[in-house]
């Protein structure tokens, strides 16, 4: 971990039942952030609730999110893009990039359950070949190529977004040749280290072709002090990841061996400043994206995980905040 890097967080606007009131602090939230000093917040899409995600369509909550913030940028971590018809998610992207004046980061991904991919009329099977031609239509549209034969182009124009978009895959080479960022977590089969080793390979496949630095976007969970609630819901998570075959292996002995499966970081500051720490070297144009919240965790909870980070860990890590809202 070097100095340099931006900080930012991630909500999965999780919530045990849905109630608008979810939404309504997930604003708070990055209103919040943004005041501590936050380079970035992040909002993942679950589709019917998965996970107890309660986000669908995160461009939509980002629009509202737009008239609360000024500064901290806006990103999608992530839009599962083979469930989405490309031009109307380039033309929705288009038009939230404008409200917030250039701050949308949009990140894309593969995805990966089942019942959602059925209920889209999509093959899981088939979503890695379904990502890369939707991708293609997506890039054709944002890079402002003709659309039809007579010539119509996406708008209003996206200006810039193409060079803010991330990918969520192993396939980093491809990435890298198509001169995105790279969205990367720990990978609960593989060990710790073969998230620096998948950076690697990211920087050494870079070209700059497209003039655009190589960049990171390293994902972590970050619980400082885990209660009952919190080892109910990541154990809930462990028995959902299973049953969709996404997690293998049975349940381990013991909570803390399932954290660490997991990448999730928790106890005393000082012991999660080390663990990040042996993570992948971050530069200037990289991001640390920390996520606080579980299902049950309420918003002063995830707001005191924030300050936490913004007092004392982010700052041990070399981070320096560029900005605060007026």
């Amino acid at each position: 971990m070097s100095a340099g890097f931006s900080l930012g967080f991630l909500s999965r606007v999780y919530s045990p039942s849905f109630d608008p009131k979810v939404y309504r602090d997930t604003l708070e939230l990055f209103k919040v952030a943004e005041e501590l000093g936050f380079d970035s917040g992040w909002v993942a899409q679950h589709h019917f609730a998965s996970e107890h995600g309660r986000l669908p369509s995160p461009l939509v909550l980002l629009a509202a999110i737009t008239q609360r913030t000024q500064r901290i940028s806006l990103g999608t971590g992530i839009i599962v893009l083979p469930q989405e018809a490309p031009l109307r998610l380039a033309e929705d992207a288009a038009v939230l990039d404008l409200l917030s004046h250039g701050r949308l980061e949009l990140g894309l991904g593969a995805g990966f359950d089942p019942e959602t991919f059925v209920a889209f009329g999509r093959e899981p099977d088939a979503r890695h070949r379904d990502y890369e031609q939707h991708l293609h239509q997506l890039l054709n549209a944002l890079g402002n190529a003709p659309l039809t034969d007579s010539g119509s182009r996406l708008l209003p124009r996206a200006n810039g977004l193409s060079h803010r978009l991330w990918e969520a895959t192993s396939r980093v080479e491809l990435v890298a040749e198509r001169g995105h960022g790279l969205i990367m977590a720990p990978n609960p089969h593989q060990p710790p280290e073969a998230g620096v080793e998948l950076v690697a390979r990211y920087r050494n496949a870079w070209t700059g072709d497209n003039g655009t630095p190589a960049r990171l976007a390293r994902v972590q969970a970050l619980l400082p002090s885990p209660d009952d609630a919190t080892r109910r819901d990541i154990q809930a998570y462990v028995q959902r990841q299973q049953s969709i075959g996404v997690l293998k292996g049975t349940q381990d002995d013991d909570f803390d061996t399932t954290l660490k499966r997991l990448g999730v970081l928790h106890g005393p500051v000082e012991q999660i400043i080390e663990q990040l720490q042996q993570g992948p070297t971050l530069t200037a144009h990289d991001q640390l994206i920390l996520q606080v919240q579980t299902t049950s965790t309420p918003l002063r909870d995830a707001i005191r995980a924030l300050e936490i980070i913004r007092e004392h860990i982010a700052p041990a890590l070399g981070w320096q905040p560029t900005g605060t809202a007026s």
